[in-house]
């Protein structure tokens, strides 16, 4: 009988001299296992910054602070963005806006001047100070808008498309956002004002829908 337990204790000796010296797989944390890269989303990929005018332009059609008759003729009422020659910044593009001190002197109807301000071949960005009245008050929202038409080139599409977020993220309190795609889609002012309230929207720069 003791024979049997010192045998039965050398086979242990030997068992665990074995396991220690020949040692299995070593288990990874996971934190340590390298996973592949996910992939990068679109805003990302693009890489593209806001110049600071695009946010000043954007912070001064927002507040609507008491001046003078001088200073709100000098207020845009609408504006176009797009991307800098090298595609790596929004930037406010140049000549392309309504003042409100335009309304009335060389611009008869606001929207349809907004309208005909957007190429038919190219995406942009664009900020629409829209004045309406619904069967109860008169109301002004600013409207974020995304022009895509389908004739613009699809590189152009996908970086725009991809830089929308970039942009969109500095235009902070907007409640109106309003992706177009073509001339049939924005020409008809009733659109626009669905977009801002439904059927309880009567009229869009005082003109009737």
């Amino acid at each position: 009988m003791r024979v049997m337990t010192v045998l039965a204790a050398n086979r242990c000796r030997s068992v665990c001299s074995i396991t220690e010296t020949h040692p299995g797989p070593t288990l990874q944390s996971p934190a340590s296992i390298s996973l592949p890269a996910p992939p990068r989303v679109h805003d990302q990929a693009s890489g593209v910054t806001v110049n600071d005018e695009v946010i000043k332009v954007f912070n001064d059609m927002k507040v609507r602070k008491s001046s003078t008759p001088e200073e709100i003729k000098k207020r845009k009422k609408a504006v176009l963005f797009c991307l800098s020659d090298d595609k790596k910044q929004i930037i406010v593009e140049e000549a392309k806006q309504i003042l409100v001190g335009d309304i009335g002197d060389t611009v008869e109807d606001p929207y349809t001047a907004f309208v005909k301000l957007l190429p038919l071949n190219d995406c942009r960005y664009a900020l629409y100070d829209a004045t309406y009245e619904t069967k109860e008050s008169k109301k002004e929202d600013l409207v974020f808008i995304f022009w895509a038409p389908e004739s613009a080139p699809l590189k152009s599409k996908m970086i725009y498309a991809s830089s929308k977020d970039a942009i969109k993220k500095k235009f902070t309190g907007i409640k109106h956002e309003w992706q177009v795609n073509g001339l049939d889609d924005i020409k008809d002012r009733s659109t626009l004002g669905e977009k801002l309230g439904g059927n309880v929207v009567v009229s869009l720069e005082g003109k009737p829908l």
